[in-house]
């Protein structure tokens, strides 16, 4: 059972809204799009110190991913294809029906981890007991940083 760091909807939904209201207000036609233009940019800078940004998304990370897909136009049945992701961990750490929350809620999560976890850690809980786990270099088409 997953139950471990799972997205709070009613503490996500002003957090996205918030965004949504800034970006709108700056001009962004494609909220979704300019959140997800920034992850890539962080992402892409630290990998130029060596740091793979996407693994601190942790247990978020396919949920966050699976966003990313869907936007540039990949299909539900393509994506899980490729990556080869648990459905059951993708739709744990989903916000239904708000891209921007999910991407909140991972934002979240990697950053109360940055503190207390190795940078390049990829082996990540996924319940309160800890007996199970996601280990994200299993995933050979995940997003990751290239070095």
């Amino acid at each position: 059972m997953i139950n471990k760091c799972l997205p709070n909807i009613e503490e996500l939904t002003p957090i996205a809204d918030n965004i949504r209201i800034i970006l709108t207000e700056r001009g962004s036609k494609d909220v979704l799009g300019t959140v997800i233009e920034n992850i890539r940019k962080s992402a892409d800078m630290l990998a130029q110190h060596k740091i793979d940004a996407w693994l601190g998304y942790g247990v978020y990370l396919p949920a966050v991913e699976r966003v990313i897909a869907l936007h540039s136009g990949e299909s539900e049945t393509d994506f899980y294809m490729r990556t080869q992701y648990p459905v059951n961990v993708v739709e744990a750490y989903t916000v239904p029906n708000d891209d921007i929350a999910t991407l909140a809620a991972a934002d979240q999560f990697s950053q109360m981890h940055k503190a207390i976890v190795p940078i390049n850690t990829a082996v990540w809980c996924l319940n309160e007991d800890e007996q199970h786990y996601i280990n994200l270099l299993e995933y050979e088409n995940r997003l990751k940083a290239t070095f």
